[in-house]
């Protein structure tokens, strides 16, 4: 007969990462003032009350932001994106599983997981567009012999920072179960190893992103096609769990 033990909660793991300000490629637009006057010219920055710009020679223009369409002052808005703080939230439980006397393996541990994303805006400037926020929570192989990764969980989130929600959002998946044990004195099972965050814009232009490891993000099309429980390498192509090896004869 299988018996549960509980260990209670562990807590909440956290890890904080400052994004740095997002800027777009820089791209020749026509841009249009009030009085229907146009422009070609690509975006620099805004400086005070003043847009600045610069045409295909070279030449630096300003104009006064004010006088801009609703079209061009959404662009600046989104081409200047917000800086963040990003937390990836791990909270996890521990249960023991009897195996029983008769199986020569030790007692299972089953890690009961809640992951989710903190983020704030810590920059100044006002962003009323929606973002849509993404996590994908990592696993691995437990075994000495295995270097197979695990899509463990992913969930996903949009909100707009404003002053009602203080620049702020959070959101958490549903549990999920991770259990190892050790048999033929070998530790099998899985384990958690890491995340990946994104932050994208109305564009669909990622415009933040947080992460253990750099080769999550640049395979990150390839992550977007797995699904929850799928086994994948490093470059986030889907395949097979390591096959164990025997030791009995």
């Amino acid at each position: 007969m299988t018996t549960i033990k509980h260990a209670g909660w562990l807590g909440l793991a956290a890890l904080v990462v400052l994004i740095p300000l997002h800027q777009v490629q820089a791209e020749m637009r026509v841009w249009t003032s009030t009085d229907g006057k146009t422009v070609e010219a690509e975006f620099v920055s805004v400086m005070g009350d003043k847009l600045v710009l610069k045409t295909e020679k070279g030449k630096t223009v300003k104009i006064p932001v004010a006088q801009m369409s609703p079209e061009d002052l959404e662009f600046i808005d989104l081409a200047k994106a917000p800086v963040f703080n990003i937390t990836f939230t791990k909270q996890s439980g521990q249960r023991f599983v009897e195996t029983g006397p008769y199986i020569e393996n030790q007692d299972a541990t089953i890690f009961d997981y809640v992951f989710g994303v903190k983020m704030k805006q810590t920059s100044a400037r006002p962003y009323p567009h929606e973002l849509q926020v993404e996590y994908f929570a990592i696993g691995a192989e437990r075994k000495t012999y295995g270097d197979k990764f695990i899509l463990l969980d992913r969930g996903s989130s949009s909100f707009t920072p404003s002053r009602a929600n203080q620049l702020s959002h959070e959101f958490k998946g549903k549990k999920v179960e991770v259990m190892e044990y050790l048999y033929d004195d070998d530790y099998r099972g899985r384990k958690y190893n890491g995340y990946l965050v994104t932050v994208t814009d109305k564009r669909g232009i990622i415009i933040a992103h947080s992460e253990t490891s750099k080769w999550l993000f640049e395979n990150l099309e390839n992550l977007k096609k797995l699904p929850v429980g799928a086994y994948f390498d490093k470059t986030c192509t889907r395949t097979h769990p390591t096959r164990p090896k025997s030791t009995r004869y």
